[in-house]
Parts: structure tokens; C-alpha cells; sequence
């Protein structure tokens, strides 16, 4: 009622397009400026429908992550009212000013603050619930708390196993030359590969990640972003949520060629935009990242690798943990943009373009792009190295 006003009369609106949950907003009905979001977790996939039964207890995880991250990073996390464990909702702050980001890059709308705010999320969220902040009983403790494995689960097959078998799941462009869909079966680097990052996010706690991190999980506007749908939220290798939205931004950048086109302008100039992103998120996480674990490790005297009196073990370090989390970023990258192409769950950004040829070959294209992240993740020293490969495979398009 504080946020309502009177609530004799509301207006209730399911507005949720996700895999998942229902979405509602709901306001007053004289008072339209006063509203809310309700979302609640029903028994099963709702991308699928009751076929794909899942249990609720999903929701107890999103409105964890949203508190915890929300404290580490308010600025860029929508506050959550209410929630209800018995019927596995929560009330929550309305973003009605904003737009979902994937929609807003189809729409070629310029967003002069993305790199500078999710660098900002990921380098807050990442490195404070990491063992390089926590004392390790609370991380080993927070990490039992945040087991979510109906959820990893979900990852698991959907993301790093479905898209490189023969598996009903899979569902693509009929156009897409077979060829390569039988190379993501038959590579055997592609494959190891893959099997690695398989491994990396079935084994390693680093970080309360966000689990689903995408441009359709961000609200925004020309001032503000937030993070949103945490469901899948648990404790994994930080490279995950920094590579889901790296791929997001990737496949913004290869159908732009079509989304540019059909409004009539040369889709290059957003395109350089596009990527100027993924380098800004890339590098501003990186040394925001880096700043927030020097001033710690200043301000508490604890050393990750001990006593180092003149800190170049420490600083030497850090560079290999950061060498180490760029090819993880790029590997989870790769993997996220074949499930996209191949596998259940598409992006608007390609299953909206109406020419199936057109569409086939950008897909071309984002598979081998993908390819290139997985096999040579190792060998990229920098950001404008993988920016450079996806100019060049992109420059093939008439190939």
C-alpha cells in the first residue's frame, strides 16, 4: 500500500517473455506512476510448459542474489520489496523508465554508459564474494548457502553438452548448412575445449555469479543500468558472467549486418560501437577488478600468496589470475553463443531476421567466431586481439 497508494483498483499486466517465470506489473490504476513487478516461480520450464517440471525453490535464489548483489552494487540492482517463500514470489522495484537491452541494441539505440556500468557490476559483485574479499569459512559457508543445482543443471545440458550432440533439444535454422552443425560434433579441439569450460563451471567456486548474465537480463536506459533475473545464481568461475555478456554483445555485433540493413543505414558505425563495449567491459572490469583487490589487500594486510614485502610475487600474480580469467571469459563466451545458434532458447537479435539465407550466414559466422574463442582462448593476450578475429571473420561475409 505504501508503494500503491490504494488498492482497491490495480491494474495487473503479465508482461514476462523469459524462460522461466512469470512477470507481472501491477499499479494503480488512477495512478499509473505508482506501480510495481511481481514475479513468481511456477512448478515447471515455462519455455516449455508443464512437460519440464522444476521445483520453486529457484525463486529463494534469485531474491538472495538480488539482496547480496544488491548491497555490494545498488546502483546497478533493482530493490526487492517483498518476498514470499511460501508462494515463491517477490514484489520488486519497477524499472519503467528503462528498456531491456537486447531490444534497445536491435533498435541500434547508443548507450553512452554500458561499458562504464556493467564493468562496474562485474568487478563489485565478482571480487566481493570471492575468497580474494571473504574470510574463507564465510566463502566456504556462502557457497554452501548458494548451491542451486536444478538450475546448474539446466546449464549444464543446455549450454556445454545439447549443442555438440544430436539431441531433440536442439532446434536451428533450416537454412544452416549441416556441415556446420556436424563440425560442432566431430572437432576434436572444439570439443575438448568445451569439455573444459564444462568442467571449469562444475568445479570451480570462484565467485556468487549471476548464472544467466545476457542483454536480456539488463534494464536500461541513457543514465541508468540494472542487472536483473538472478535465478540461476550460485557460486562458480568468475569467466562465465563476464563471458555470457561479452557473447550477447558478439551476437549483437554479427546480426547487425542484417538489423543495420533493413533500417536503411550502414550497420558499421553501431557495430564499431558494439565493440568498443566489449572492450570497455572487458578492460574497465579488468583494472576496477585489480584496484578493489590492491586496496584490500592494502588496507587489511592479507596477502593471497603471504608476507611479499616488495608485492612483485603478489602483482605477478595478479597477472596470471587475470591471463587466467580472460581465456576462462573467452571460452564461456564461445560456449554461450553456440547454444544460442544451435541450441534451445535463440536471441531475438537472429531469430528475427526473416531471410533465412541471410540468417544462416550469420550464424555461419557467430559459430566460427565462437569456435575461434573456445580452441585459441589461451593464445588472445588482449581485447582488441579477439575484436580484430571477429572483424575478420565478419569481413567474410560475402565469402
Amino acid at each position: 500500500r505504501e508503494l500503491l497508494g490504494d488498492t482497491s483498483e490495480l491494474d495487473v499486466v503479465e508482461v514476462g517473455d523469459g524462460n522461466l517465470n512469470f512477470v507481472y506489473f501491477v499499479s494503480n490504476s488512477q495512478s499509473p506512476e505508482k506501480s510495481v513487478v511481481v514475479k513468481q516461480a511456477p512448478p515447471f520450464l515455462r519455455l516449455v510448459g508443464t512437460s519440464w517440471p522444476l521445483t520453486r525453490q529457484r525463486m529463494e535464489h534469485e531474491v538472495a542474489a538480488l539482496r547480496r548483489f544488491g548491497a555490494l552494487c545498488p546502483q546497478h540492482v533493482p530493490q526487492v520489496y517483498h518476498a514470499d517463500s511460501k508462494l515463491f514470489l517477490m514484489v520488486m522495484q519497477h524499472l519503467s523508465s528503462h528498456k531491456i537491452l537486447r531490444q534497445g541494441l536491435m533498435e541500434g539505440i547508443v548507450y553512452p554508459k554500458l561499458g562504464d556500468h556493467l564493468s562496474t557490476y562485474l568487478a563489485h559483485t565478482l571480487f566481493f564474494c570471492s575468497d580474494l574479499f571473504l574470510a574463507p569459512h564465510v566463502k566456504k559457508e556462502a557457497v554452501s548457502a548458494a548451491v542451486n543445482s536444478e538450475l546448474c543443471k539446466i546449464t549444464e545440458d543446455l549450454v556445454f553438452t545439447y549443442p555438440f550432440e544430436d539431441h531433440p533439444s536442439n532446434s536451428y535454422s533450416p537454412a544452416l548448412p549441416q556441415s556446420a552443425i556436424d563440425r560442432l560434433r566431430t572437432s576434436e579441439a572444439l570439443r575438448i575445449a568445451v569439455a573444459e569450460m564444462k568442467w571449469a563451471f562444475m568445479n570451480h567456486a570462484e565467485s556468487l555469479l549471476h548464472g544467466d548474465l545476457h542483454t536480456g537480463s539488463i534494464m536500461i536506459n541513457q543514465d541508468e543500468t540494472f542487472v536483473i533475473d538472478p535465478e540461476f545464481a550460485f557460486y562458480g568461475p568468475m569467466g562465465f558472467d563476464v563471458g555470457a555478456i561479452l557473447a550477447n554483445l558478439w551476437l549483437a555485433y554479427f546480426s547487425r549486418d542484417w538489423h543495420g540493413r533493413a533500417e536503411g543505414e550502414d550497420p558499421e558505425r553501431y557495430q564499431q560501437w558494439l565493440l568498443e563495449q566489449v572492450a570497455q567491459i572487458w578492460n574497465g572490469f579488468s583494472d576496477k577488478f585489480l584496484n578493489l583487490w590492491r586496496d584490500q589487500e592494502s588496507r587489511s594486510k592479507r596477502h593471497f600468496i603471504g608476507d611479499d614485502p616488495d608485492k612483485k610475487c603478489s602483482e605477478a600474480f595478479r597477472s596470471h589470475f587475470m591471463r587466467r580469467l580472460f581465456a576462462d571469459t573467452l571460452g564461456f563466451a564461445g560456449c554461450k553463443m553456440i547454444r544460442r545458434i544451435v541450441g534451445m532458447a535463440k536471441v531475438a537479435e537472429i531469430t528475427r531476421i526473416p531471410d533465412e539465407a541471410a540468417r544462416a550466414a550469420i550464424e555461419v559466422r557467430c559459430l566460427k567466431f565462437a569456435e575461434a574463442l573456445l580452441v585459441q582462448r589461451q593464445q588472445f593476450d588482449s581485447i582488441d586481439e579477439v575484436l580484430a578475429q571477429a572483424r575478420t571473420i565478419r569481413a567474410q561475409r560475402e565469402n
